[in-house]
């Protein structure tokens, strides 16, 4: 196979009419030249290099076929009397695929349900709501958006919200209420609905909240009982928080569970999530990470466990400067650290983990996260990771360095 790309910008002077008639022409290739076996015309939409306009591509099955393009006359008229008059410059590229360093691949035909997208918010209760949005604000740099004596929601970027508070002071810690998840289309909502009808689970309706901001949605729980809401279309913001210190987004929740086969199937076969990674430790619970269609190594982990509860929270910093950041505002003011600085082998970031029991699960601050390119996602094959602490912190010292965990 034989590509041949095409870079060009027209001369400042061209009028309108001309150049969207040359685009024409050129568009009309494929019904001129039967040895195109692919054709590409389009604007740059780059946003890094704009010294040309437009560019198209044309696959061709080899270099004879090229170049019979090339030398035909109706093309040598076309450049002579046609381009060369209005093209300002250009930039012409053809690769061959026996190239030593061509690497390409295709995606394989996809027929899987579609998943969620991605996490939207954690509602949580807490018994303490004041010194719980002090807590969100100051240490993990989120942002409030509204608030009332029974609530409270913060955001992090241009999301409606990442987190709400809702006051619950009968409480001694924070319960977990729900999850909210966005998805991409109705298409896909409606698919999640079915198969979740399929799978026997009951459709709820939105809390009245996340209802008022989302175009169409439902709700429905867990096998721990937990309830996620879906919703289609969440309100957003143009641009996120005016704040130095603050969180990028919401990555994830890591759920331990005593219903982990049931969770499992029902996050991957149900709902459509992938499985990323294993890892297998005896005597302290089997961890699942599975993925979204937001392509991030985990959207959600599970861990088998003797109880169900919301382990922690990742959200995903600007830089690692910011994490330390926030580890350093967390020492100032006497804040847990549940767990210090670590480096995650699954989704190569740096974090640590800020708690208080009063105000929701333990807090993982991270400089970033995998995010698997589009053909990982379709192909990627989950690893089995035995029980040694390096697979989970890459900084761990040896085998049996379970300690600061």
């Amino acid at each position: 196979m034989i590509r041949h790309v095409v870079a060009f910008k027209f001369k400042p002077e061209t009028s309108a009419e001309t150049v969207a008639a040359v685009l024409a022409e050129v568009e009309s290739f494929p019904s001129r030249y039967p040895q195109m076996r692919s054709f590409v015309l389009g604007p740059n939409i780059s946003l890094r290099d704009t010294r040309m306009s437009h560019v198209f591509t044309i696959e061709f099955d080899d270099e004879d076929d090229l170049k019979s393009y090339l030398n035909s006359e109706s093309h040598e008229t076309f450049v002579r009397e046609t381009w060369r008059p209005v093209i300002d410059s250009q930039t012409i590229v053809t690769l061959a695929a026996s190239s030593p360093f061509r690497s390409e691949s295709v995606l394989p035909e996809n027929n899987r349900p579609r998943g969620p997208y991605g996490i939207q918010f954690a509602r949580l209760a807490t018994p303490a709501l004041d010194e719980a949005v002090e807590f969100y604000t100051y240490l993990v740099g989120l942002q409030v958006e509204a608030r009332t004596a029974e609530y409270a929601q913060l955001r992090a970027g241009t999301e409606h919200h990442s987190i709400e508070l809702v006051s619950d002071p009968s409480l001694t810690q924070f319960q977990p209420l729900a999850i909210g998840l966005s998805v991409e289309s109705e298409a896909v909502l409606d698919d999640l609905e079915k198969r979740l009808r399929a799978e026997g689970a009951e459709i709820l309706p939105l809390h009245e909240r996340t209802a008022s901001i989302v175009t169409r949605g439902f709700a429905t729980k867990d096998p721990n009982g937990l309830t996620l809401e879906f919703g289609y279309e969440f309100l957003e913001y143009a641009e996120p928080p005016m704040l130095e210190y603050r969180p990028l987004d919401l990555v994830h929740p890591f759920l331990s569970t005593d219903k982990y086969e049931e969770s499992l199937h029902f996050y991957l076969n149900v709902l459509g999530f992938q499985a990323s990674d294993y890892v297998m430790t005896p005597g302290r619970g089997t961890s699942a990470f599975i993925r979204s269609e937001d392509r991030y190594h985990h959207s959600v982990a599970l861990r088998r466990d003797n109880t169900f509860f919301l382990a922690h929270l990742c959200f995903r910093m600007k830089s690692l400067d910011h994490v330390m950041r926030g580890r350093a505002k967390a020492l100032y003011k006497n804040v847990e650290i549940a767990s210090d600085i670590v480096n995650h082998s699954a989704s190569t970031s740096i974090a640590f983990y800020l708690y208080d029991e009063r105000f929701g699960p333990r807090i993982e601050l991270c400089d970033g996260h995998r995010v698997f390119t589009p053909e990982e996602h379709e192909t990627h094959k989950a690893r089995r990771m035995g029980g040694d602490p390096r697979n989970i912190d890459v900084w761990r010292a040896a085998a049996d360095d379970w300690e600061r965990f």
